[in-house]
């Protein structure tokens, strides 16, 4: 302890404070403080009691814990305290728990009060701690958004032994993932680059946050085309399963959902591969019997849904069929049969479903829909609205659809969908023109609004950039000030991220699903 003295030298290079404050005033700050230290898992301050002093840590770990959870962590030269509960002296929602052997300097409430009366020279130094905790509460907030891998290696700049000395379930909590997958943290593979064809698009559809792709996504793939071939024969032939792999669809879901646990990564791989099956089985029908496949289709999966007595289904929609059930009944017992979850996946499924079905008979008929209908289905039948609710899926907590953690990211959700479509048409738009398909935002201003395809083209690049800053508003609001209470809101919004990057990631540089040569 000899080291850590209240030497007034020493506490004005702690404090930041050289040339600011006198040596004269420092001897004077002295008795004002209290140095103390902390074993390894001592609770430092109840959840419970009104916050009676600020703690400028000088060594050691300290967690917040927030309803038993650990939500943030603060390291040497960081102020720990609650802010709102030190300013009103109400009661505070957290606790400080020691996470290593720590020593920290303590002002409390009532000598700040003097201190400032005293020495009002200290005016500064007070409001030095209040820019350091609101400083640190932005820098957290950003270390929210990161995904998780990234969080580990900010972790461990800071606490090498991390991954030892926290349990499984202070990391999940901390790191904003299930306790399985806490517990699987190994190394992790890098993202490809662009390929220079997609440089420009990825320049001007580019996120102010990353995409990354989930660390077991070969063994994921492995998993989903063995299910496709071995139990359900979806694939025909070995150059099915060969273009499947090639174009790599299985990786979309692990760019969507890169921190997911990986038997529910497994499981939405699967259906991203059945969804992909069903869309190319759609390009390759003639016209005329488009929207009749996706008419077998919505009967069939609806009876299944509710548990109804299939009608008349022709021989190789009856795979299909039969691989859904497959995936429904393993839902479900994913998710411990929790009605508001079935509810709400199953229905985005079927919304899914009923709105490629009406683009297939615009294609069956000629007829490009107009702007506004587009506008309106786009997010359903583009598999966006279904991507952002499988959030609820990979929520580690028990989903409620009506918690207020998922209530106030509608918003974000709606903004996210428009930006998964508006990039997708942008970035598919060549090869679909290729093909003579008008189901694309860019056509659709060129059929309507008699635009060239340039002036058609910025247009859209323009409302991407809308949407985009639009999002980030809302993005700013919540990462305003740190609360532990919205760690709800803040994990869907790094979800919502993830599918917004991850779709534009997967389309220009893993996948040749875009690619018209």
């Amino acid at each position: 302890m000899e080291r850590y003295e209240l030497d007034p030298k020493v506490l004005k290079t702690l404090f930041s404070l050289e040339g600011k404050v006198g040596d004269a005033a420092f001897k004077k700050l002295v008795p004002f403080l209290d140095l103390r230290q902390a074993k390894r898992k001592i609770i430092i301050r109840d959840a419970g009691a009104v916050e009676n002093e600020s703690r400028f840590l000088v060594k050691g770990l300290i967690g917040m814990y927030y309803t038993g959870k650990l939500s943030r962590l603060y390291f040497p030269g960081d102020v720990f305290m609650d802010f709102e509960s030190y300013q009103t002296q109400i009661p505070s929602k957290y606790h400080f728990k020691a996470l290593g052997d720590s020593v920290y300097i303590s002002l409390s409430y009532h000598n700040e009060e003097l201190l400032l009366k005293e020495i009002p020279d200290f005016t500064d130094f007070s409001k030095s701690q209040i820019a350091k905790v609101r400083n640190a509460d932005f820098e957290w907030h950003a270390f929210t958004q990161m995904n998780y891998r990234d969080k580990i290696r900010v972790i461990e700049e800071k606490f090498p032994s991390f991954k030892y000395d926290l349990t499984n379930k202070e990391k999940a909590s901390l790191l904003g993932v299930s306790y399985a997958t806490a517990a699987r943290i190994k190394s992790f593979p890098k993202i490809g680059k662009v390929s220079r064809v997609n440089k420009q698009l990825e320049k001007l559809l580019k996120c102010p946050f990353p995409a990354y792709v989930h660390n077991d996504a070969v063994e994921i793939e492995d998993q989903s085309v063995s299910w496709a071939i071995n139990f359900h024969s979806i694939f025909r032939n070995n150059e099915e399963v060969d273009y499947y792999k090639k174009q790599k669809l299985s990786y979309l879901s692990s760019c969507l959902y890169p921190e997911i646990d990986f038997e529910k990564g497994v499981w939405i791989s699967k259906l991203y591969l059945w969804l992909f099956y069903l869309d190319d089985m759609t390009d390759n029908l003639p016209v005329g019997q488009k929207a009749n496949f996706w008419s077998y289709l919505l009967n069939g999966i609806e009876a299944i849904i509710n548990e109804k007595q299939m009608e008349y289904i022709p021989s190789r929609i009856f795979v299909y069929l039969n691989a859904f059930v497959d995936l429904a009944t393993e839902f479900k017992e994913m998710v411990t049969y929790n009605t508001d979850l079935m509810d709400m996946v199953f229905s985005e499924v079927l919304l899914y479903l009923k709105y490629n079905k009406a683009e297939s008979e615009h294609k069956d008929s000629g007829h490009p829909p107009s702007l506004d209908e587009y506008r309106q289905s786009r997010p359903y039948f583009s598999g966006g609205n279904l991507a952002l609710a499988l959030c609820s899926f990979e929520s580690v907590d028990k989903f409620k659809s009506d918690g207020a953690d998922w209530l106030r990211t509608d918003q974000l959700r709606q903004l996210g969908a428009k930006l998964i479509y508006l990039s997708n048409d942008l970035i598919s738009y060549n090869k679909e023109e290729s093909q003579g398909d008008f189901m694309n935002i860019i056509a659709l201003l060129m059929h309507h609004k008699k635009m060239d395809f340039t002036t058609a083209q910025q247009a859209i690049l323009d409302e991407h950039a809308a949407v985009l800053e639009e999002f980030m508003k809302l993005d700013r609001i919540w990462r305003d000030e740190f609360r532990p209470e919205n760690n709800g809101v803040l994990k869907y919004l790094k979800q919502i991220k993830y599918k917004i990057a991850g779709s534009v990631h997967w389309s220009l540089s893993i996948s040749s699903r875009y690619k018209t040569t």
